[in-house]
């Protein structure tokens, strides 16, 4: 196979390879106390009636309105008491003329009633209730199917639930819903100079960043992480993890050891593992040049650079549509706000850049100063509220001019957001 080393695609090119692929979630039927936030996989009907009794709206006296006709504070009728039925009871006496039911909010209307009046307008004594007001027909009555009718639609497929749908769900009795799978994502992070959180860090190490941010990166995207390790920068190791990650998840996102250099062993090692349906070495983007991009039988392979930073835009840029995408969840829509360049920015010839940026609030307008240290510096991460896009072809984004602000996090709400200047 040519050698496609840093033969560098752009971003259109990679969306259009991904957009190729035919990755697709199964369905799987889930307890719906455990489905808020999933997608409905089947349009939904409700096999009940519901509610699938008459229920009184309100407290009070269970009655045939007509009896009431005429009732007024100067002439009350008086109706004979016959029983009461409490919220839950499942039987209920025959209202005849002249009769009427004590019933409670909820409670089932007996046979014969065809309306409420409320305890308000009545005084019992003596096992008689004197009515001072006259209540039409099905006043304060829930008839059966008002709120939902049997073979009704209540949702429909592709909605993501929430505990709203889901209490609609449990009205009609369901214990169960079908939603998409999640799909499975394998995280893992390459390099001889990582060790795993909590073990002694010795000289030359560091601590793997990268696995936490992804892993929770990948289930805010709406997958299922599933952590593969760190691999070492080993060829048969890488290998042999590719493998498994291949026989056993849907995605494969893996960091490091994309970098162009003697080290770097995952563009080689994509091969021996498969012949791909295609491969992409180098994205014109900054950060995240280096990222490699592949696919066997439709599942995609991820390999982010090392640099956090790197990492994370990279993902949230390219990954996180992709998972979204084929889980059925809709597009991300991060929160972008007007800032004024505090400064000069400039970029790279040819490379789509995401420059990451603070936001600070001076003189009542809002700044954006380009993130200080590189991508490589892991206060990067938390320094930075979001991007500025300086697309190809533009060299630079003048002191002064107003930019889009893409927030990858929330930031102080003052005016707008952003950090006052100390």
């Amino acid at each position: 196979m040519k050698e496609l080393f840093y033969s560098v695609s752009s971003l259109e090119e990679v969306f259009a390879k991904l957009d190729s692929l035919n990755v697709k979630p199964g369905v799987e039927e889930v307890p719906i106390q455990q489905a808020s936030g999933r997608v409905l996989a089947e349009d939904l009907r409700s096999p009940i009636n519901v509610p699938h009794f008459r229920r009184a709206a309100r407290d009070g006296y269970a009655i045939i309105s007509k009896d009431t006709f005429g009732a007024g504070e100067e002439n009350p009728v008086v109706l004979r008491l016959i029983g009461e039925v409490r919220a839950g009871q499942e039987e209920a006496p025959h209202v005849s003329p002249g009769q009427c039911v004590r019933v409670a909010t909820g409670g089932l209307i007996p046979s014969g009633a065809d309306a409420v009046v409320m305890v308000e307008y009545t005084i019992e004594k003596g096992g008689k209730v004197e009515v001072y007001r006259a209540v039409a027909p099905r006043e304060h009555i829930i008839d059966e199917g008002r709120d939902i009718k049997r073979g009704s639609l209540i949702l429909k497929k592709g909605v993501v639930l929430t505990p709203q749908d889901l209490g609609a769900i449990a009205a009609t009795g369901a214990e169960k819903v079908k939603v998409y799978s999640k799909l499975k994502v394998a995280v893992a992070s390459t390099g001889d100079e990582l060790v795993r959180l909590g073990e002694k860090l010795k000289p030359g190490k560091i601590y793997d960043v990268n696995s936490v941010t992804l892993i929770n990166a990948v289930r805010d995207s709406g997958g299922n992480p599933v952590y593969m390790g760190i691999i070492r920068d080993d060829r048969e190791k890488l290998i042999e993890a590719l493998k498994k990650a291949l026989a056993t998840c849907d995605v494969v996102v893996f960091s490091g050891g994309t970098s162009k250099g003697p080290g770097d062993a995952v563009p080689s090692a994509l091969r021996e593992v498969f012949t791909p349906d295609f491969l992409i070495h180098g994205v014109a983007m900054k950060p995240g040049k280096p990222t490699v991009i592949a696919a066997y039988h439709g599942k995609p392979v991820f390999m982010l650079p090392g640099y956090p930073t790197s990492a994370l835009l990279v993902y949230y840029i390219i990954v996180d549509p992709f998972i979204r995408k084929w889980s059925q969840l809709p597009r991300r829509e991060l929160r972008k706000v007007k800032a004024k360049a505090a400064v000069k920015m400039f970029s790279e010839e040819g490379r789509h850049e995401f420059k990451p940026v603070k936001i600070i609030l001076e003189d009542g307008e809002l700044k954006a100063y380009p993130t200080a240290t590189g991508s490589e510096a892991i206060t990067t991460l938390s320094s930075t509220h979001g991007y500025v896009e300086i697309k190809v072809g533009q060299s630079f984004i003048e002191e002064g001019e107003e930019v889009t602000v893409t927030l990858l996090k929330p930031v102080n709400e003052l005016e707008g957001g952003g950090e006052r200047k100390p």
